[in-house]
């Protein structure tokens, strides 16, 4: 049973040993704010998650289980925000559905585990989706200024409410200035996007293919990344069952389905257009508020049910469905083991001792882990150039080192799979 709840449940994300990209946001949260901010503008992404796991960091220190746990608490109110949504859109008894059903979303229950900021980037969606329907102007302001700060595709899901206007004929003048005027407060970072966006052209990220472009709403609704490799054809199939409940909604309710189906398809549009004719910028995580209208879309489609008793049977079977997979997709995100790897490490080095990491791809796991900060390198015998993307040279800028220490002392050389030899230079 313990077995089954630490390594088939969702508690498997929270225990796990931490990933590059986990990592990163670490090294990045690290420095004073100023010099938060500061290497935020060298990477992709916008300062406010680092700033506030910074802050986090005073609380929590440095526990694995305790810096995830910040993730958890914006999905939290994320389900807090959908009963609330649907509460409006839909009524207080089918509310509780769409709570649950936002609650055990594979997609969001993955990032709600992890130290990225993907779990605010779907809150600060769900919120502004909320207060852009409510027309409260003044919250929807200061969330999708917080959106705006915390991912760089935010601006595409303004860009949805603009289109969504002109799609129902409540394109005014007065509209979309409100639509528009969190985007004021993201000019002093403008710049710097479009910076980021220019240098970013070499990149890791695969080639959209028709493969992606069929299984995309499946893949993102439930965070499949391609592994295991044969259930492209499942996410595919789901996306066409997704779809199917898109079109039960708008059948019955065009206005409120064109709410979630435009910041749906219109980026995705978008991101998959641009990805195919120019270079690919597709990534899961990157999209993860189209799962947050994906939800909503699906619960509308149920809602729109006219037969009562079907319309349980469904939001039944969705649960089901959902839940299911929160116990069958763990195992398949499992990352490198550097944790247990550094904690013999640790126990056989002592303070002078060096860690050297055989490519810069292990890299950030090893300085997490190594309790020496001072002593771990990337061993770069030919001077080969750190790929940006790999996120080293943000916060490491001068680890690269052509040999090993020239002086008594131990070398632990790891590699990408957490395997490590021992070397000693005399």
């Amino acid at each position: 049973m313990l077995d089954f709840i630490f390594y088939h449940t969702p508690i498997f994300y929270l225990i796990q040993s931490v990933w590059r990209d986990e990592a990163f946001s670490y090294f990045m949260a690290k420095p004073n704010l100023i010099q938060v901010i500061i290497n935020t503008a060298n990477d992709f992404n916008p300062p406010l998650y680092y700033s506030v796991l910074h802050v986090w960091m005073q609380i929590a220190g440095k526990s694995d289980e305790w810096l995830r746990l910040l993730s958890l608490f914006p999905h939290l109110l994320t389900v807090y925000f959908a009963y609330k949504l649907a509460a409006k859109l839909f009524n207080n008894k089918f509310a509780y559905f769409t709570a649950l059903f936002t609650l055990f979303n594979p997609m969001l229950v993955y990032y709600a585990f992890e130290m990225r900021m993907y779990s605010f980037y779907a809150l600060f969606t769900l919120c502004s989706l909320y207060f852009f329907y409510t027309k409260n102007w003044r919250w929807y302001i200061v969330v999708t200024v917080l959106g705006l700060y915390t991912h760089s595709f935010f601006p595409l899901i303004i860009f949805s409410y603009i289109f969504y206007l002109f799609l129902t004929k409540q394109f005014d003048f007065k509209s979309v200035f409100r639509v528009l005027t969190p985007l004021l407060f993201y000019l002093p970072w403008l710049p710097i996007l479009i910076i980021q966006f220019l240098h970013s052209g070499n990149s890791w990220m695969f080639p959209v293919d028709i493969q992606l472009i069929n299984s995309v709403l499946g893949n993102l609704f439930t965070s499949y990344e391609g592994t295991p490799g044969e259930m492209w054809k499942y996410t595919a199939i789901l996306s066409g069952i997704i779809v199917i409940f898109f079109i039960l909604g708008a059948k019955y309710h065009k206005k409120k389905a064109l709410l979630f189906l435009t910041p749906i398809f219109l980026p995705l549009v978008i991101i998959l257009g641009y990805s195919i004719l120019r270079r690919p910028i597709y990534v899961n995580r990157y999209l993860i508020f189209v799962t947050v209208f994906e939800i909503m879309a699906i619960s509308l489609g149920i809602w729109s049910i006219k037969n009562k008793t079907l319309q349980s049977v469904f939001a039944i079977l969705w649960l089901i469905f959902v839940i299911a997979l929160n116990l069958i997709i763990p195992p398949y995100h499992k990352k490198t083991d550097f944790k247990t790897a550094f904690a013999e490490i640790n126990k056989k080095a002592l303070q002078d001792d060096f860690v050297y990491s055989k490519t810069p791809i292990g890299f950030l796991e090893s300085a997490y882990y190594f309790r020496n900060i001072n002593n771990i390198f990337v061993y770069n015998p030919n001077n080969v150039s750190i790929p940006n993307y790999i996120g080293v040279n943000v916060v490491f800028p001068n680890t690269s080192k052509s040999s090993f220490p020239n002086l008594f002392a131990k070398t632990f050389l790891v590699n990408d799979d957490a395997s490590f030899e021992l070397i000693i230079i005399r």
